[in-house]
């Protein structure tokens, strides 16, 4: 088996199906580029047909009943331009904006996403970057507007906080990436509920590439969103995946996440409450402060071994090191990857040594290894597996019963 190409190739060829780029039905939704500089307002506007443009946002026109997209260009995102789209928005519900930046920088996307910006595009993006994310944007503002004028109920505050599960493993190569995306991808598959996954190793995290996705946004734009407490525009930041899962991915360099400190990464975990379920936090493997953040806030610890001697010592000098038993205890619930492999280690030794049960066996399987080459969970790609079996009964146990009760009264009544 060959090693997919991580770069999203343009296919070419007499099979290549030309896609016209998305774009706004004005009958539903208007779209107002709003730009000072004439070459970059035309540049931008060129790329949606039938937009408005303006070239500052006070000569723009805003009708009180009619949704309206806002693309901010880079002249317009500066300090003065955020702040009256801050204004408008709150005057006009249904009102959106997509930034467009020279450069996509940390510091920058956060101003425009704190501002109200419901999205962040580069103006070279290459293909149809803008149009994309305005298409993405309206769609949103109109299923909108029929109800409840703002959010909708998908993007709105919970009213009861949502459950943390982090899973962790001071041993790398134990398999902690695929145990956090499975387990979450089968919550999705059972929940009715939002089920989100965080990659929270911020220099080498793999879960954007396990699960196939494109990283647009990750945990260090989302830092920005949940210290403004905005619930909906934090999930506007995370990617559904094709079991219904919403993601968080690292960010795509490595320098990116150093700005992010421990308080950062309680704010993301706090907004994360506020939206989904449960979220799967995918935890470095080091103990850092931001490390020991996600950890209390957690309410449940899925603590990662592997069958062998290294993974083991490891796993028990790191818990006796930061007590880790003194500190979370409770929430400890071990998870032992390739369980079944023949190894000469005994399951009842594993427990012993570090004095808790294993309490979720994982057999070894190669559907794993063949699921994750293929960009899916192994739950979604081979459901049947010993280990899709595996990870849907850690899914299952900590959700409960009722949601899957709840699943299944959902399909009853579709």
């Amino acid at each position: 088996m060959t090693v997919p190409d991580l770069d999203l190739a343009v296919p070419t060829g007499p099979d290549l199906v030309v896609v016209p780029p998305p774009s706004v039905d004005p009958r539903r939704c208007r779209v107002a580029v709003v730009e000072p500089v004439a070459d970059v307002r035309r540049l931008i506007g060129d790329r949606l047909p039938g937009a408005d443009r303006v070239a500052s946002i006070t000569d723009l026109e805003v009708a009180p009943d009619r949704p309206i997209v806002i693309v901010l260009g880079p002249g317009s995102s500066g300090i003065p331009g955020l702040t009256a789209l801050t204004e408008l928005t709150a005057q006009h519900p249904l009102l959106a904006a997509v930034a467009v930046l020279d450069h996509l920088t940390t510091d920058g996307m956060q101003a425009a996403l704190r501002a109200g910006a419901r999205d962040v595009v580069a103006l070279d993006a290459g293909g149809d970057a803008v149009s994309s994310a305005v298409a993405r944007v309206a769609d949103q503002l109109v299923q909108a507007a029929p109800g409840v004028v703002g959010r909708t109920d998908a993007t709105a505050a919970r009213s009861a906080p949502g459950r943390i599960v982090a899973v962790f493993s001071p041993k790398g190569g134990v398999g902690k990436t695929v145990v956090a995306t499975n387990v979450a991808a089968a919550m999705a598959r059972r929940s009715t509920e939002a089920i989100a996954l965080v990659d929270a190793d911020l220099q080498y995290g793999d879960v954007a590439v396990v699960l196939g996705l494109p990283p647009e946004h990750s945990i260090v734009d989302a830092a920005g969103v949940a210290a403004a407490d905005d619930p909906g525009s934090l999930r506007d930041l995370m990617v559904r995946d094709r079991s219904g899962l919403l993601v968080l991915p690292a960010p795509r360099e490595p320098m990116m996440g150093v700005a992010l400190g421990p308080e950062d990464v309680h704010d993301v975990c706090g907004g994360l409450q506020q939206v989904a379920a449960v979220s799967v936090v995918d935890v470095p493997s080091v103990f850092d402060d931001a490390t020991f953040a996600i950890l209390e806030a957690a309410d449940d610890i899925l603590l990662v071994a592997s069958m062998d001697i290294p993974s083991i010592k490891n796993l028990k000098v790191g818990m006796q090191a930061y007590d880790l038993a003194g500190l979370v205890g409770p929430k400890l619930r071990l998870v032992l990857n390739r369980a079944n492999a023949q190894v000469k280690l005994d399951p009842r030794e594993v427990e012993r040594v570090l004095g808790i049960p294993v309490e979720f066996p994982v057999p070894y399987d190669l559907a794993v290894p063949v699921a994750v080459n293929a960009g899916q969970p192994v739950v979604v790609h081979a459901p049947r597996s010993a280990a899709a079996r595996a990870f849907d009964h850690v899914a299952r146990t900590l959700l409960g019963p009722d949601a899957a009760d709840g699943r299944r009264s959902a399909k009853r009544r579709r």
